[in-house]
């Protein structure tokens, strides 16, 4: 499953960093005492880091009975909502018991029936079923008698319902053959819903086949993980549809879709391969996106991308295609971005829909999903984890495989340059907080499954894997990814299994260089004294707080640290490691070299303090630097003067030797998202002129490098120049440079005014002219921006920026604007999965604009609850982006109080985080205010540069 979040941004703004990719004489038993603690218990996990795994063993079903496989025949009623069902369970029944325990939530089973070998063993009514409607979400079946241990078919009748949320079996509104409004039928399982649908054992490890039943209005196309066998037609207007059956499966896979679609299609030879061909050859795999009939000319992009990365995963993997058919649907109301469904991988609409005036971001993240999704389809579908405390098998690797897989297929987006400074930024911001988890999480309960679904699984998961595959080299590691999923293959399996696969190919002792990294959380800095005349370092790690230096009881983890040094004089990394507290190391080079980097291409996990001096030396060097260093630099810099380990002014003397550097997209990213940073976290408490001060900066920096590249694309441009420029033109409009912003406005003028006329500025401009328009232009652009949103055909606007415009209502500076917006993303208008869109643009539209949100949400939470599901993961990710971006410790009572009394269930990890996250911006700005006051008093003594021309900016 993708990680849920906004699916567009203009300007992605981490919450406390720049955004949003050699032990051979160590024996097992003596790398795990260097990197282990002694006498931690569990209660001293917040403190030390160290956490001790065990399994939530009350929340797991008894093994009295397992299934082997279900035949489900399923009758939902578009209309009413309710569904009637029937499923025969081919079970083992293990040992003597004289009931079955299995999930069921929202269900009512009304008979049961026990057959072995054709005679009737048992049967009872649903007066013989209890339900715990508590977090087991379990119903027990009292039998009549003792069943003795044989293989049994158990055959249950059931009704349920249609679920209101997006999981479950639910409603989807779209629009069919006629362009009327209608719902088709779609289904969410991961992490725990097939429970909500049918009676079953639902959990990632009892695997089993599948065969299904349909039946739907007769005009729907049903869709399922296999190919249908028959269709059948019944009274009503119905038709029931029956599908092939699965192989070995987890029921969070088992999908349906139903509705009026259509497809496009192509053949792939990623099947097994046929038997006595000469030269072998696999078979066809036939691979079809589906999508409204209306929306069929939106996918062919997504179509051939699917075609190219499953060719690519299977040479990888050096293993057929497991299913014989590939389905990509795209769905209008999906809770993440994607979810892999065995041969019926579900996708949002905007990630599927790309067309020649799609944005490049747009187009370039519909590359990274699809071969995310797909790689699941080997790497947690055909070996699943066994349970969710390995989630980050599924989510750490297929986020490593998608990033890999699109470099591959384009290597000119730099797509590990960009990992560098989101998702790799991500995971190290939320992995610095106390309340941070490890990547093998304990599951506290079944509610706590849907929020692991986070950076750390995702991010965390994949910077490890980088970590460890650079480390063991691509050819070994991806030897050793092959043994594993042929050994598991159509089972289940842990993160041992994989570092003993690992271990096997690469000779190295995989699981205790990991120990450490997946059990413990948090994560090393590592300080740098550098003696350059002698021609040596001496190194030191600790943990890394955002909050601070740790205290000695939060610093008892060592971790194995591939330092991966290179200098001006050595351009290769040396394959150094720091295994303990600290250790001497040569500078490559030796005396020779002007300056030593630390952690090249930033492949390690961790941060790196350079003492004065070797940053010294890195900055006057910064011209010559490899981006990916560079960017390491930076990004640590400034996680370093949040933390108070170096001052805000270092990072800002920082700004202009990287500004020295050829333009480049990552670099300049880091810069924007600093200084926007900076302003978010001083502007509540700092007078009207510092906030201008840190524009002002902004604006020397972006608007000459707007006016350079200006608003049309070259033919000779790279994608990184075209991203550099999508980025530098909404930074000067942001920053209050007078002739963006009126370039933008008359460009917006322009396209509301002729809709019918080629648009007047490329499609990557679109959403921050939209933006711009509307926080810097008349009120009534907010009401136009509105029109193009609910009109998106009139003016031929792209899904993305359909939700482009979304997103720009809520940028204006307008109290009742803000308001309107976020009442009409309440409405029938806004889908509940876009809520989020229309938040993550007002919290960071204007230094007010997160207050006024914040109490339009504590008046309006019961309506978004009710909206989301008090269970969903959306609800969690709303808080998150309501509250984090908050920088007082008053706020942070204010926020922790006021959600006292609340039912937090959905979000009781992610609000301590965004909690944390408050705290530790306030006590940044507490630390360092006069430091950063001095800084620009001191600049603007000292030359004019900061003054350039600006326009009257809602900052206020």
């Amino acid at each position: 499953m993708l990680l849920m979040g906004s699916v567009i941004a203009t300007k992605p703004v981490v919450p406390l960093s720049p955004p949003l990719d050699a032990l051979e004489s160590h024996g097992h038993e003596t790398l795990l005492e260097a990197q282990g603690v002694d006498d931690i218990s569990a209660d001293s996990t917040e403190a030390s880091g160290v956490v001790t795994l065990s399994a939530s063993n009350g929340d797991l079903l008894p093994t009295t009975v397992t299934p082997t496989h279900y035949d489900i025949h399923l009758r939902p009623d578009l209309v009413t909502g309710k569904v009637s069902g029937s499923v025969a369970i081919d079970a083992h029944i293990n040992e003597v018991t004289s009931r079955i325990v299995l999930h069921a939530k929202s269900i009512t089973i009304t008979r049961v029936v026990i057959y072995h070998c054709g005679t009737l063993l048992a049967s009872v009514g649903g007066d013989s079923v209890t339900y715990d409607n508590g977090e087991l979400e379990m119903a027990t079946i009292q039998m009549p008698h003792v069943l003795q241990p044989a293989s049994v078919q158990v055959i249950i009748t059931f009704m349920g319902v249609l679920c209101e949320s997006m999981y479950g079996l639910y409603r989807c509104r779209y629009r069919d053959r006629k362009g009327e409004p209608s719902v088709m039928l779609v289904t969410q399982f991961q992490a725990k819903c097939a429970r909500l649908v049918f009676p079953c054992w639902d959990e990632p490890a009892i695997k089993a086949e599948f065969t299904l039943a349909l039946s739907v209005p007769s005009n729907h196309t049903a869709l399922s993980n296999m190919p249908v066998v028959q269709e059948t037609e019944e009274l009503s207007g119905l038709k029931t549809v029956y599908f092939a059956r699965s192989p070995k499966m987890s029921t969070y896979l088992l999908a349906i879709v139903s509705g009026e679609l259509d497809y496009i299609e192509a053949t792939t030879l990623t099947g097994e391969v046929i038997p006595n061909s000469h030269p072998p050859q696999r078979a066809a795999v036939p691979c079809r996106v589906y999508t409204a009939a209306a929306d069929i000319d939106k996918v062919q992009f997504s179509l051939d991308t699917a075609v190219r990365v499953l060719g690519l995963l299977v040479d990888m993997f050096g293993c057929a295609y497991p299913l014989p058919k590939l389905d990509l649907v795209a769905v209008p109301e999906l809770e993440a971005g994607g979810m892999e469904n065995w041969g019926l991988v579900l996708f949002r609409t905007v990630r599927l829909f790309i067309t020649s005036q799609t944005s490049l971001w747009i187009r370039q993240k519909a590359v990274y999903v699809i071969a995310h999704e797909l790689s699941h389809q080997w790497f947690g579908n055909l070996v699943t984890m066994a349970w969710w405390d390995d989630l980050w098998l599924n989510e750490g690797f297929a986020t490593w495989i998608g990033i890999h897989v699109t470099d591959l297929m384009y290597p000119e987006w730099r797509r590990w340059d960009h990992f560098a400074i989101e998702d790799r930024q991500s995971a190290l911001s939320a992995d610095s907080l106390r309340s941070s988890h490890p990547v093998l999480v304990t599951i506290k309960g079944s509610a706590d499954i849907d929020q692991v679904f986070d950076s750390i699984t995702y991010y965390k998961g994949c910077s490890l894997i980088r970590m460890l595959s650079a480390h063991l080299g691509t050819a070994a590691f991806m030897a050793g990814v092959r043994a594993y999923l042929n050994a598991h293959a159509f089972a289940s399996a842990t993160t041992g299994d994989l570092w003993a696969a690992l271990e096997a190919a690469s000779g190295q002792p995989v699981a205790a260089l990991m120990h450490s990294w997946t059990t413990q959380v948090g994560y090393p800095v590592v300080s740098v004294d550098a003696d350059f005349e002698a021609g040596s370092l001496r190194l030191t790690q600790n943990r890394f707080l955002h909050s601070g230096s740790a205290a000695p009881d939060e610093d008892r983890v060592l971790w194995w640290v591939p330092l991966g040094m290179v200098s001006s004089e050595c351009a290769q990394p040396v394959p150094a490691v720091l295994h303990g507290r600290s250790g001497a190391f040569a500078i490559p080079g030796s005396s020779r070299a002007a300056w030593v980097k630390l952690n090249h291409n930033n492949a390690g996990l961790y941060r790196v303090r350079y003492s004065r001096d070797a940053l010294r030396r890195l900055a006057a060097s910064a011209s010559v630097l490899p981006t990916a260093d560079a960017v390491g630099i930076l990004n640590d810099a400034v996680a370093l003067a949040i933390s108070g380990h170096v001052r805000t002014s270092a990072v800002l003397d920082m700004v202009a030797a990287f500004q020295a550097r050829p333009p480049e997209f990552v670099v300049w990213q880091i810069l924007g998202a600093f200084l926007e940073s900076l302003h978010q976290t001083w502007a509540d408490r700092s007078p009207p002129a510092l906030r201008e001060h840190i524009r002002a900066l902004a604006r020397a920096l972006f608007a000459p490098q707007a006016a350079a590249l200006g608003w049309a694309h070259r033919p000779d441009d790279s994608p990184l120049v075209a991203r550099l420029r999508a980025i530098s033109i909404p930074r000067a409009a942001w920053a209050g440079d007078a002739l963006v912003i009126a370039q933008a406005l008359a460009h917006f003028e322009r396209f509301y005014a002729a809709p019918a006329e080629p648009k007047p500025f490329h499609h990557d401009f679109t959403a921050s002219v939209f933006e711009i328009a509307v926080r810097c232009g008349p009120v009534a652009n907010h009401a136009r921006v509105r029109d193009m949103y609910e009109h998106s055909a009139r003016w031929q606007l792209s899904e993305d920026h359909r939700m482009a415009a979304l997103g720009a209502m809520a940028c204006s500076c307008d109290p009742d604007c803000m308001w309107q917006t976020l009442d009409y993303a309440l409405s029938d208008q806004v889908l509940p999965q876009d809520l989020n869109i229309v938040m993550g643009f007002m919290v960071t539209a204007d230094h007010r604009s997160k207050h006024v949100l914040w109490r339009w949400f504590k008046r309006n939470y019961q309506l978004l609850v009710a909206r989301l599901g008090e269970a969903s993961a959306l609800l969690g990710h709303v808080v998150s982006t309501v509250v984090a971006d908050f920088a007082s410790p008053e706020m942070a009572d204010d926020v922790e109080s006021w959600f006292a009394d609340k039912h937090t269930a959905a979000f009781d990890r992610t609000l301590p985080q965004s909690l944390e996250f408050i705290r530790v911006r306030a006590a940044w700005f507490e630390r360092d205010q006069d430091d950063v006051r001095q800084w620009f008093d001191d600049a603007y003594a000292s030359c004019d540069r900061l003054s350039s021309p600006t326009t009257e900016s809602c900052d206020g």
